[in-house]
């Protein structure tokens, strides 16, 4: 060490070369790598709605179902469609008991109906004339009953002078088996049992007889 440099001095000269490379910077550059990892520490600005829904469609897993086979026994149907054969039904008259098929090779209408239903009571008169214009050998009406007490029905039909064939289904077995769901409905049966149409609900501008009469004529010939 030279004798005229002074003590003290070469003192601060190895202190600072000992210190840290931030020691001896000045406040606002020793401030500013804080500042800055404040900053990327910041949480982030919130999203859209928009861009949470796409986030969250990106996240989600999709969710992996078994494939169903179809064969012969699962495959879905039309049930007792137009086109298709009708279902079997069973019939009373004048004391003597008939199924659907005992009329194969004639026209039957069958009457979906209840003593309840308005429109039913309204077209008794014209199902009766339908039934004596077109009824013999080669067309038949078959009504059904959707009534709840087996009574109530019996005194209807016998009061009425419904002497066609009647049956009663309290417990809507035919019905579903015909997939009927409303009053009155008439399907019409072919001469081979296939359905030919059906005719759901009331025609206010069409009585029974105009609405299915001329199909029926067109069945027969």
């Amino acid at each position: 060490m030279p004798k005229s440099f002074p003590r003290v001095l070469w003192l601060a000269v190895a202190v600072a070369l000992a210190a840290p490379s931030g020691f001896g910077q000045s406040p606002a550059s020793s401030q500013q790598p804080q500042t800055q990892q404040h900053q990327n520490t910041q949480p982030d600005q919130p999203v859209s709605l928009a861009e949470a829904a796409r986030q969250a469609r990106a996240d989600k897993q999709p969710v992996l179902k078994s494939a169903k086979i179809l064969d012969d026994d699962n495959f879905p149907r039309a049930h007792a469609a137009t086109g298709q054969k009708a279902p079997q039904v069973t019939a009373s008259a004048n004391g003597k008991t008939f199924q659907l098929s005992d009329f194969r090779g004639r026209v039957v209408l069958l009457d979906f109906w209840a003593s309840w239903c308005g429109p039913c009571r309204n077209a008794l008169p014209k199902l009766k004339q339908l039934q004596a214009v077109y009824g013999s050998d080669q067309f038949t009406v078959m009504s059904i009953s959707a009534d709840d007490d087996q009574q109530t029905w019996r005194t209807f039909v016998s009061s009425h002078q419904m002497t066609w064939l009647q049956q009663f289904d309290g417990n809507g077995s035919i019905r579903h088996s015909f997939s009927v769901n409303s009053f009155p409905t008439y399907i019409l049966v072919g001469r081979d049992g296939t359905i030919l149409n059906r005719y759901v609900g009331e025609d206010y501008l069409e009585s029974v007889l105009d609405r299915i009469g001329p199909e029926v004529k067109k069945a027969l010939q």
